[in-house]
């Protein structure tokens, strides 16, 4: 069923959940007080509201639907290539692919965060600025460490970070980024300040 963190809490006249009730018509859950709903007619129009709203969904799953013929052994051959690719990006053109190693990903990803104004590659503490990469067939995601300059607005340059990698990555490797996440580490006083 739905999540319950994301319903809200809303109580029937009778003091019902109204999230059990949907429960019950998505999930075919039992009721918490089956003498109440036989007797209340909140709950009872209410299921029946619900289960007339869930219908076309039950309609839907008691379809046979038949994947075509071949489809899991395309998807199969798929997974195969993406496993033996290792830490590359594999792009398919005429004529061949193309493979991309993971570093070479990450190198472009920092490159182009440290483009942005008022942005450094987190380093210090003994560590090496750190941006994670993940590849599976054309598609990518980072994490980047960064740094910025005290005073600037960080949501506004993270947005910045986030764009311009994702357009490098595009313009330079051919791939899709799907995320790119910053993580910003440290604050850094500008060139010249004490």
């Amino acid at each position: 069923m739905s999540n319950p963190a994301t319903t809200r809490d809303e109580r029937l006249p009778c003091g019902a959940h109204s999230a059990d009730l949907l429960a019950q018509v998505v999930d075919g859950a039992a009721p918490r007080d089956p003498e109440h709903q036989a007797h209340c007619p909140h709950c009872r129009a209410t299921l029946a509201y619900l289960t007339e709203l869930w219908a076309p969904v039950l309609d839907v799953a008691a379809e046979d639907v038949r994947a075509p013929a071949g489809l899991l052994q395309a998807v199969m051959s798929e997974v195969r290539v993406l496993a033996r690719a290792g830490w590359s990006a594999v792009l398919r053109e005429e004529g061949g692919q193309t493979r991309i190693a993971a570093r070479v990903v990450g190198a472009v990803a920092r490159l182009a965060a440290e483009s942005v104004p008022s942005v450094s590659l987190a380093l210090g503490g003994g560590r090496i600025a750190t941006t994670d990469v993940g590849l599976a067939g054309d598609r990518v995601v980072v994490d980047v460490q960064i740094a910025v300059d005290f005073g600037v607005s960080v949501h506004r340059v993270a947005q910045q970070v986030r764009d311009r990698i994702a357009a490098h990555l595009h313009a330079q490797t051919g791939l899709t980024t799907t995320e790119v996440n910053v993580v910003v580490v440290d604050v850094r006083l500008p060139p010249g300040t004490a």
